[in-house]
């Protein structure tokens, strides 16, 4: 943006403008996964002919001031002189702090009136002078004291943190000014929930996206996106550190559009929503969806002695979906012989882009187990070793079961012998699918010859 010059006359000039939010503006927030949000706001500002000061109250508290971006959007130009991040807040430890050596008054709960030059403070008690230097002195103590009446709010400090702009312009006017800026203690998360048919054959699954904003900033009907992906951060130092505490759930119904952005994903809400300071807001990110579905037992030895039960689902528009899934929680249902739905576990997934399988771990079977042995070792050379298994599958359910052998040869290897034909998944993978009759027993053995 080009300079403008400013005559000495007006330059001598300091106005003071506050950018309000009339009707007809708008706030825009994009929110990313990793504690961070982009916060777009565009406000009607009024400039005199001259150098003076703009102030935008109402920033988030967790700001990154270094990110800040100021432009006018609309009207004539103004030139950016200088730019402050203001967040000296007023509080009764600061306002005491700079009245120091200057005159207060204290009303005591006894509607007892006390003034003097404030000499110092502590959790316990207030000092006043009320002699100017020769007596006498007054202690009293903090919990009697009804209120403190100071003249004025000392200069420097503000309600709300601030961002201040002295700023140049040739004409005064009005313009729309939009800032730009980076805030942290903004995520969203995706949660899925998901009900699976009396047949496990399909499931019912629907998702929300969960907005935490703890920003110190509510942002009022404003513009929302989320962006899925892992966006690189570098790690600088935080300009301010805050908690605060989470209160709330709303939840509204609107619908978000999904577009490929860069390498991530971006969903477009299309309606207005208020994100709201301390506050957790659950919007629905698509309705029930049903999906073709295939409930898997696995047994793989070095996840445990357990078979795994997996509900694993392709994620494509002919099974159901077919659309990017971000990261988040599934939580799965399933209804009982009354008709009542019952818990029956819950997963995390990754982002998921379309066209990928989702493999939800449900919990362990209680009436399918598996039990491994290595029977022999023969070591064949120095480089060359044989390894005999065993293992028994057994179904104790009133259904027939196919269970998931799964195994990770080391090495070099190759399958010398087995009882069942088996799959090369990957380099280090292979599975052996076991049908195993209700109420009934299957024994695998094979044996693998390792090289090195």
């Amino acid at each position: 943006m080009r300079r403008i010059a400013i005559p000495a006359v007006c330059a001598l000039v300091l106005a003071v403008v506050c950018a309000a939010a009339p009707a007809g503006e708008e706030i825009s927030l994009t929110v990313y996964n990793n504690d961070l949000a982009l916060v777009k706001d565009v406000r009607e500002i009024e400039l005199e002919r001259g150098v003076q000061e703009i102030r935008f109250a109402d920033v988030a508290a967790r700001i990154d001031p270094t990110s800040v971006h100021f432009k006018v959007v609309e009207g004539d130009e103004a030139s950016v002189w200088e730019q402050n991040y203001r967040f000296d807040l007023a509080s009764a430890s600061k306002i005491l702090e700079r009245y120091l050596e200057r005159d207060v008054e204290a009303i005591t709960e006894d509607a007892d009136l006390f003034a003097g030059k404030l000499v110092s403070f502590d959790n316990g008690t207030v000092v006043l002078d009320q002699g100017r230097g020769t007596g006498p002195v007054l202690t009293i103590n903090r919990e009697k004291i009804s209120h403190l009446r100071f003249p004025a709010l000392p200069s420097g400090l503000i309600s709300k943190p601030t961002l201040v702009w002295k700023v140049g312009a040739e004409d005064a006017g009005t313009r729309l000014a939009e800032v730009t800026y980076l805030t942290s203690s903004v995520s969203w998360h995706a949660e899925y929930v998901g009900i699976v048919s009396d047949d496990d054959a399909t499931l019912d699954l629907a998702a929300w996206v969960s907005i935490d904003n703890r920003s110190g900033a509510s942002f009022e009907d404003a513009r929302l996106d989320l962006v899925a992906g892992d966006v690189h951060r570098t790690h600088a130092p935080k300009a301010m550190m805050r908690d605060f505490a989470t209160e709330g759930i709303a939840a509204e119904a609107p619908e978000f559009e999904e577009e490929a952005f860069f390498e991530y994903y971006l969903y477009k809400l299309d309606a207005r929503s208020t994100i709201a300071d301390r506050e957790i807001k659950q919007l629905t990110f698509f309705p029930s969806t049903k999906v073709s579905v295939e409930k898997v037992f696995e047994f793989e030895p070095s996840m445990g002695s357990d078979v795994r039960v997996l509900l694993i689902f392709e994620n494509s528009v002919e099974a159901g979906i077919g659309r990017a899934l971000p990261a988040g929680k599934v939580r799965l249902y399933k209804a009982d012989s009354a008709g009542d739905l019952q818990f029956i576990g819950e997963d995390r997934i990754d982002h998921t882009p379309k066209d990928e399988d989702v493999r939800l771990y449900t919990g362990n079977a209680f009436d399918v187990k598996v039990e491994r042995k290595l029977m022999a070792v023969r070591r064949i050379s120095d480089r060359v070793r044989e390894e005999d298994y065993e293992v028994s599958v057994r179904n104790h359910k009133e259904t027939d079961a196919v269970v998931r052998l799964v195994e990770r040869p080391r090495g070099y290897w190759t399958v010398l012998a087995t009882t069942h034909e088996y799959e090369k998944m990957e380099a280090h993978r292979m599975e052996f699918p076991v049908p195993v009759e209700a109420d009934g027993e299957v024994v695998v053995k094979y044996t693998i010859r390792y090289q090195r």
